[in-house]
């Protein structure tokens, strides 16, 4: 199975998102503070998923092996992932139990993080 990133577009140059600022998750709601920009001008975003069944936060420097696997792919942005290796795993793990459910492998990359997300609900995205 080959991954393939396909980019989310919110209104704003994905190029431009610097880095993880915080996150909260509390009962299964996850939000993201992102800032992006340059020293000119901030703005910030925030990215709210009301249900996740799963997510991870990595530095983006240790996963050198995925950036290779994607080939280029895998600049600063959010993408949705198909053909997903973690929601392959997270279904393993869970013995199959959300077969037939639409879960969603999202991607947030910034310079120094990588945030995956599974959720069966599409995150919420504002610019401000």
């Amino acid at each position: 199975m080959t991954e393939t990133l396909v980019h989310i577009s919110y209104g704003i140059n994905h190029s431009q998102i610097n880095q993880l600022v915080d996150f909260r998750y509390l009962s299964g709601i996850l939000e993201l503070f992102l800032a992006s920009g340059s020293a000119d001008e901030m703005n910030e975003i925030r990215v709210v998923f009301d249900w996740v069944h799963s997510f991870r936060v990595t530095d983006e420097g240790d996963l050198l092996k995925m950036q290779d696997d994607l080939n280029g792919q895998m600049v600063t942005g959010i993408y949705k992932v198909e053909g997903s290796h973690y929601l392959a795993w997270f279904n393993e793990q869970s013995a199959n139990t959300h077969d037939g459910d639409n879960i969603t492998h999202y991607l947030i990359v910034t310079d120094d993080d990588v945030i995956d997300v599974l959720s069966s609900v599409s995150p919420t995205i504002s610019c401000y």
